[in-house]
């Protein structure tokens, strides 16, 4: 009988369960969901039906019965010559030779199933490595709470819903919401039995590729669960083709993510760099061996001479060049159709550039697929919020030049009200508007700020507050040499008549720069940490990456208050955000005695109390700006815990504290 050896490798894997458990404290026999749920009888349930349920979700039973004869993975621990042992045996054989021809029954509580009825079944089932049983299923409803698995058991219950899928399940709260924009479906919209079919032949190969990385790198301890693994994988090389992948493409781009799926399970999963590291040699064998020059590619969006944005980076571009010279080999192209992101990274990367600088957040999709196909590529996005340690981010603290130039409108507004024309209702805007109204404030106690958008559909640049007495007004920070320069940074206007006041300065070469040096010398992996996590360089004042060029007509008082301000940020001295600051809903954001940190900051998403206006919602944007908004916008991101940075602030603060 084969059964009979069955059962005794069987049993081998439930004792050996069974110790495991009983060595870390824990029960060594199955769950009972009468213990699990002491409520479970007042609770209200729902008929499932009969439905196929994935036996790695079977947990446990509904209620004590042999549970004893069990190890916790529903491995047999009794005697071979018990009967419970003989009644395995003779199951087993005619599971093998006829298959399994009657349903277990099953509660579902929480997405986990705990048997009613057929312990041994699911035992044989899973001994044989079966992936579904047919059961018939009640689902248990648990209460409402706060508890994070009981917020995520409520966001796939619409899913189920719409899909019946069951096999799928995430750690983290919201990841529902983003499986349905991955896969291009609405929440509501049922799922086709050729869109079922599909989805299942992606995740059942991603799944069989993961698990089998596993032996290979760390046995026993997948980085991530399947669900949130398959998530990562998902949003780096997108769902249209998943489907019809073949293995050895599924193996390679799940050994390219490996990183990935590690760096997910870190609390501390973003490097945020403040500040240029000191640039070290690269050793006697680069020094020798290393390349005399490299060639890097800047990828834009826009014309330069059509947008400020581009403008601003392909002056850093030419910085770069005049600075290094023959070691600076420098490619640019403009593509303006996002469908072509991908293609023109992998010709310039087929071209034999060794670092490629994207300009836009609404190229990180495409540089996140390219660096799966290309390991070795170097590519950085520039954006606020990226969270891939295969692909870098970077960009500029623009929110300290911003509470410099609120310091000087507040000081000349004449009637207390000063005026805030933003762009993209973006990650990093809250931060620019807020450092501005404090500005302000700093200066004038009593000022408000009055708040437009200029990629609103209503927006109108001939009187953008609907107050024509808001004469000091902070517009877009840079503009492209087709534009009216005074259009743009600081500027009052009186009976029509425009006159600029101050204007940030972005020099993007100081990155630029520091990376491609990093790059020659052989430094590009010294990150400052041996962890897997996602690199965002984040320079301010203190790099000279920003700055500020005021008017000469301005007050020379004023003039020398700011520079001081200035001079004090750069160092570390000042942080704008210090001291006691309320949000428009009168909350606390930052204590009386404290300082919100640069995760805070990156982060934020509200606007401080002497703000008049809030964010537009997408639908009453412009259509130009709603592909930037939705990927990276401040009502739809899903905003990091601050925990899950990591940053050096001592770069910025040692000395003061000298």
């Amino acid at each position: 009988m084969v059964g009979i050896d069955a059962y005794a490798k069987a049993r081998k894997q439930g004792l050996k369960a069974y110790h495991n458990s009983l060595q870390r404290g824990l029960n060594p026999s199955l769950p009972v969901l009468e213990e699990v749920e002491p409520q479970l009888n007042s609770l209200s349930r729902v008929s499932l039906g009969l439905i196929q349920i994935p036996l790695t979700k079977v947990v446990g039973t509904a209620s004590k019965g042999r549970t004893n004869a069990f190890a916790p993975n529903f491995m047999p621990v009794l005697d071979p010559g018990s009967e419970f042992a003989r009644k395995w045996v003779t199951l087993c054989d005619s599971v093998v030779e006829q298959g399994m021809n009657q349903p277990v029954k099953a509660l579902e509580y929480l997405n986990q199933f705990y048997l009613v009825e057929g312990n041994k079944r699911v035992s044989v089932m899973k001994y044989l490595d079966a992936v579904y049983i047919e059961a018939e299923v009640t689902r248990v409803m648990p209460g409402r709470t706060d508890d994070p698995v009981n917020q995520l058991y409520y966001e796939f219950l619409p899913f189920y819903a719409d899909t019946g899928i069951n096999y799928l399940w995430f750690s983290r709260p919201g990841s529902y919401a983003k499986l349905y924009a991955l896969v291009g479906k609405t929440p509501g919209e049922k799922w086709t039995s050729e869109e079922l079919s599909d989805f299942l032949a992606a995740y059942m190969r991603f799944r069989a590729e993961y698990k089998a990385r596993e032996a290979v790198s760390d046995p026993g301890r997948l980085p991530a669960t399947t669900g949130d693994a398959f998530l990562i994988y998902l949003a780096a090389t997108g769902y249209a083709e998943a489907p019809r992948k073949y293995e050895p493409e599924i193996r390679g781009e799940v050994k390219a993510l490996w990183g990935e799926f590690e760096k997910d399970k870190e609390p501390e999963n973003v490097a945020l760099i403040m500040k240029p590291a000191e640039q070290k040699q690269g050793g006697l064998l680069n020094t020798l061996f290393g390349p005399s020059s490299v060639k890097v590619a800047f990828l834009y969006n826009r014309e330069p001479y059509q947008s400020g944005w581009t403008y601003w980076h392909d002056l850093g571009r030419i910085n770069l060049e005049n600075e290094m010279g023959d070691r600076v080999k420098a490619t640019v192209c403009v593509c303006p159709d996002p469908a072509n992101f991908e293609a023109e990274i992998e010709r310039l990367i087929q071209e034999g550039n060794k670092l490629i600088f994207t300009t836009s957040p609404v190229m990180l999709a495409a540089c996140m697929k390219q660096s799966v196909k290309h390991p070795d590529a170097k590519i950085l996005n520039c954006s606020l919020l990226a969270s891939w340690q295969r692909v870098r981010s970077y960009y500029l603290r623009i929110y300290e030049v911003k509470f410099l130039i609120g310091m000087i409108a507040g000081a000349l507004t004449t009637n207390d009200k000063v005026g805030y024309i933003a762009d993209y209702p973006i990650a990093g805007m809250a931060a620019s508007i807020n450092a501005f109204a404090l500005g302000a404030r700093m200066v004038n106690p009593r000022v408000k700020v009055c708040l437009a958008w200029s990629t609103r559909k209503d927006f109108d640049p001939a009187d953008p507050f609907g107050d024509r007495s808001v004469q000091v007004i902070s517009s877009l920070d840079v503009g492209a040499p087709s534009h009216h320069a005074v259009e743009y940074g600081l500027y009052t206007q009186v009976d029509g008549q425009k006159e600029s006041l101050a204007i940030p300065v972005l020099d993007w070469s100081r990155i630029y720069e520091s990376l491609t040096r990093s790059v020659l010398k052989g430094n590009w992996k010294d990150t400052g940490t041996d962890k897997p996590k996602a690199v965002n360089y984040w320079w301010g004042l203190s790099s000279d990456a920003v700055d500020l060029v005021m008017s000469q007509r301005m007050d020379i008082g004023l003039k020398r208050l700011v520079e001081l301000v200035k001079e004090h940020i750069r160092e570390g001295v000042f942080w704008p955000f210090e001291s006691i600051i309320r949000d428009q809903a009168g909350e606390i954001r930052c204590p009386v005695e404290g300082k919100l940190s640069p995760a805070d900051i990156i982060a934020m998403n509200w606007l401080v109390d002497n703000v008049v206006g809030g964010f537009p919602a997408i639908d009453e944007l412009k259509d130009e700006a709603r592909a930037l908004v939705e990927l990276q916008g401040i009502r739809e991101i899903e905003m990091p815990s601050p925990s899950a940075f990591s940053w050096r602030a001592e770069e910025l603060q040692a000395e003061a504290k000298k």
